[in-house]
Parts: structure tokens; sequence; C-alpha cells
């Protein structure tokens, strides 16, 4: 369905997600003021990274203007003029990181995870308990999910993550995505990548493998 699919992957040890980061957080609204300052509201949608992930939703059965990319909500939360919420480093810097490159990004804390992380189509048979919720909520046959052995992790592609494996101040361990289609490069998911390393390792210290799925290279072993 998505030949196009590029996925950099990050998986990060032994970090400390608790520490101080205000400077950081500074960095965060300058990138903020940069994107009100080049993009309007109005033509977010046809950006073209943006309506790859648009037609992704189409093609699997969602409708763009109410169930938006992981992007996409950033993106209109910014020139909507409201500032990205400060929730802890790993999840501060990947945020950054997708407004910088526009792309979804984001991950798991690997120590909740049951088995392996697959991004798969779902039969809708699927349990899936949503960030900040205890409450199941129903999947659809044929929407693109991230998935463990035992539930789902992230429905529609990167629309809602799930609660279990939610990063905190405690998690020490990660697996982290860049993810881009037919109008982002594989070098551009590779320099996400890049940077999301390198601003991770000042803040959060820890040990990294760095990954690239593509349709010729579908699994990561870590």
């Amino acid at each position: 369905m998505f030949p196009n699919v590029k996925i950099g992957v990050l998986v990060a040890r032994n970090l400390n997600n608790s520490n101080e980061h205000q400077n950081f957080l500074d960095l965060i609204r300058r990138a903020e003021k940069d994107v009100r300052e080049k993009y309007q509201l109005e033509g977010l949608a046809a950006l073209p990274k943006i309506a790859d992930w648009r037609e992704a939703y189409r093609k699997f059965g969602f409708k763009p203007s109410s169930h938006r990319s992981s992007i996409e909500a950033l993106m209109r939360r910014i020139l909507k003029g409201k500032s990205l919420p400060a929730i802890n480093p790993i999840v501060d810097i990947y945020n950054f990181i997708s407004i910088e490159y526009i792309l979804p990004v984001g991950g798991d804390d690997i120590d909740q995870i049951d088995g392996d992380i697959m991004l798969t189509i779902a039969d809708g048979t699927e349990r899936f308990i949503m960030l900040g919720s205890d409450k199941p909520e129903e999947i659809k046959k044929g929407e693109v999910i991230y998935r463990d052995d035992r539930e789902v992790l992230c429905r529609a592609w990167n629309y809602r993550e799930c609660d279990k494996s939610k990063i905190t101040t405690n998690t020490k361990n990660v697996c982290l995505v860049v993810e881009g289609l037919e109008h982002t490069s594989e070098e551009e998911v590779l320099k996400g990548l890049s940077r999301l390393k390198e601003l991770l390792v000042p803040l959060c210290k820890g040990t990294f493998q760095e990954f690239l799925l593509h349709k010729n290279n579908l699994e990561a072993f870590f």
C-alpha cells in the first residue's frame, strides 16, 4: 500500500529522562516562532509532506480532516498560536525534530513492550488503550497500526499513542521512529535521526543504535 515509506529507527538505552531542560524548551519556542513566520494554517494541507499523510490516511479509511497525522496536529497547534506542552526531555526533543523536519516522530518505552514492535494492518480485534485513558478503544479493520505481541501501541499509523508504552521521566530505554512517505527522501529521514541523537546525548546520555527501514529492508533487530 505504501511503497515509498521510510522509517528511521533510533534505539536508545540507559537514558536519564529527568534532567532539567529549560534551555531546550527555549529552543522549541524559537522553532514555533519560525513555523508561524514560514507557514499559514490555510495552506498547511497542501504542503507535500502533510499531503502525503493525508492521502495515506484516506487509503486506510480515515478522514484526514478529523483524524490528523501527528505532524499535522503539531503544526496546526502552533499555527493556531498555542505552544507545545513541556512533557519530558525525550518527548520534547522528538517533538522539536518533528516540527524542524516536518515529519512524524514518536516512540515507545521498550521496557513496557511485549515481544516485537510491528507496523502492520489491523484486523479490528486488537486491544488499544489511548494515552491518558484506562478504557479500551475500538480499532478499525484495515487501519495501519503499530502493535506489539499483545496490543496496539499507536493507532492510525501516528494518530494516537497508547498509554502502556508512554515515555515518562522514569523511562530508560526507548525505540523512537522518524517517518517519511513519498515527498521525504531517505537522506532527510537519516538527517532527522542524526539530529535526534545529537540532541538526546547532552541531555539524556545513553547508548544508541540506528536503523533505516524501507520496502527493501523490513526489519531491525536490537
